[in-house]
């Protein structure tokens, strides 16, 4: 045999298990780019770059696909598309303790393809550290860096890389720039509205944990004690599921019908005041349709929220109408706790003060002696200044909303930030020219679980036209779709302090 037919069977055999390159040339420059696309990145500013080209499909658009390391420890993945590119760039935060990269979410809640579809260079990433989940708070023991990242440089460092990939895949700069976050996604995007305001045109805030030291650290506490016992076994667990439907009918029948509408939707849980004297006490021969007197005192606490010793309010509680989510953020399952019991623990051991105290458990926070210790971190992770003069000055626009029966993040706290920003611009009419709030009744903590109302919403699009052409979103539909995608019900959602129509 000779040495060429053994060198030609030889490199048909590895051909077979490399995947085939997609051609380029001169002609093809975006192509190209992305393919080539570790030569041009500098280790200075990134790392680990690795880039393809990925087809169309799965109602995806062919995009060039970018992953890798933005320095010091941010990872990343990019999409952007190799055709019709918009020239836009949209970068989404991340959700809970972050730590994780997930381009592909099917929400829209911290996610980059609904505007990958719509023609948009995008970006996601973990936000300077790396967890095995979003719950876990671990990584940020006595790691001051991975806090300061997590807290906010991410933004800048994202935003500045991924600007820096437009021009080398594109060859040309952006014309508009947006964020889009739900929970600590919409923190850091009320963050970059505060801290970085001349980085985007537009912002989306979602269901914003803007003030995390007190909706972790304190509201966090007070539901995990609520619900434990004193030898740690729990009051209310996965089997209280059931009951829920209990609670959400009594919220119904109370509060229903204040809009004038008995629609299961409470459209103004602020004014709902709300009892619990028509729930039946179980006796001790039933306990089907009834509350335990224990199970009652947990859900009356968790209705309060945390109060100190004297009684003085500290924090909101769930509001009224939200009862259907609670299983999946606080009781979880027979396999696994419910992800909202992790915040508590996790921000209070891991993030709310300087340095790590490994026996700290929020079942031991006191409410009247340990909430002024929450102070000195969380001016570095709240989104709380309502100074927005200088996002105002350079012509950002920003659109926050909130589910009005959201029992993890509680509303309660957007509706505070938008008022304290009235009253530092001067008037309703001068905040409402460039941020808006939208209270969206009935749905919960950003999309995570279907809501019985509308809860399908467009905000990209509402932005789009207010930064681009000037169209303020006087009206946001939200619309409700049944099992087979057909439309069975709209609301109307307007800026706050104007209420939905249904």
């Amino acid at each position: 045999m000779s040495a060429k037919l053994i060198l030609y069977i030889f490199l048909t055999l590895i051909s077979d298990n490399i995947e085939p390159k997609i051609k380029t040339s001169a002609d093809d420059p975006i192509r190209s780019a992305c393919i080539n696309l570790s030569h041009y990145v500098s280790s200075e500013i990134a790392t680990n770059i690795k880039s393809s080209i990925i087809k169309k499909g799965n109602g995806l658009p062919e995009y060039c696909k970018v992953s890798g390391t933005i320095l010091p420890s941010i990872g990343f993945e990019a999409r952007y598309p190799t055709e019709h590119w918009n020239k836009k760039y949209f970068q989404a935060g991340c959700g809970g303790f972050c730590g994780v990269v997930l381009p592909d979410r099917k929400s829209r809640s911290n996610s980059i393809n609904h505007a990958l579809k719509k023609g948009y260079a995008t970006i996601t990433a973990d936000s300077g550290h790396q967890s095995p989940h979003i719950g876990d708070a671990s990584w940020a023991k006595n790691n001051i860096k991975a806090q300061e990242l997590y807290a906010h440089e991410n933004l800048p460092l994202t935003y500045t890389f991924g600007q820096h990939l437009i021009e080398t895949i594109y060859n040309k700069k952006s014309s508009y720039s947006y964020f889009s976050g739900c929970s600590t996604g919409g923190r850091m995007a009320a963050i970059a509205a505060q801290r970085y305001p001349e980085l985007f045109d537009g912002i989306i805030s979602g269901c914003p944990i803007v003030n995390l030291s007190m909706n972790g650290g304190v509201f966090g506490a007070w539901v995990l004690q609520s619900m434990t016992r004193k030898d740690g076994s729990l009051k209310i667990n996965y089997d209280f599921t059931e009951k829920l439907k209990i609670l959400e009918k009594n919220a119904f029948y109370e509060c229903d019908n204040n809009d004038g509408k008995e629609d299961r939707i409470i459209a103004d849980p602020e004014n709902c005041d709300l009892s619990l004297k028509k729930i039946q006490i179980c006796s001790l021969n039933s306990t089907k349709d009834c509350l335990t007197e224990e199970e009652l005192s947990v859900v009356k606490k968790w209705y309060q929220g945390p109060v100190d010793k004297n009684g003085k309010q500290l924090f909101p509680g769930m509001p009224p109408g939200s009862e259907r989510y609670w299983g999946y953020w606080y009781l979880g399952t027979n396999k696994s706790p419910g992800p909202g019991t992790l915040l508590a623990d996790g921000y209070g051991k891991y993030l709310a003060y300087p340095t790590v105290n490994e026996s700290f458990t929020a079942l031991n926070f006191n409410f009247t002696s340990d909430v002024d210790s929450l102070n000195e971190r969380g001016s570095l992770y709240n989104a709380l200044n309502p100074d927005l003069k200088k996002f105002y000055n350079t012509g950002g626009k920003m659109i926050m909303w909130h589910g009005s029966a959201d029992p993890l993040v509680i509303p309660e706290q957007s509706i505070k930030y938008y008022n304290s920003v009235v009253d530092k611009m001067g008037s309703h009419t001068n905040v409402n020219s460039f941020f808006r709030l939208f209270m969206a009744p009935g749905l919960g903590h950003c999309w995570e679980k279907p809501a019985d109302a509308p809860d399908t919403l467009n905000m990209l699009e509402n932005l789009e036209k207010w930064v681009e052409m000037s169209e303020a979103p006087d009206i946001i539909v939200a619309t409700q779709y049944d099992g087979n995608g057909l439309a069975i019900r709209e609301a109307k959602l307007r800026p706050y302090p104007q209420k939905p129509i249904y």
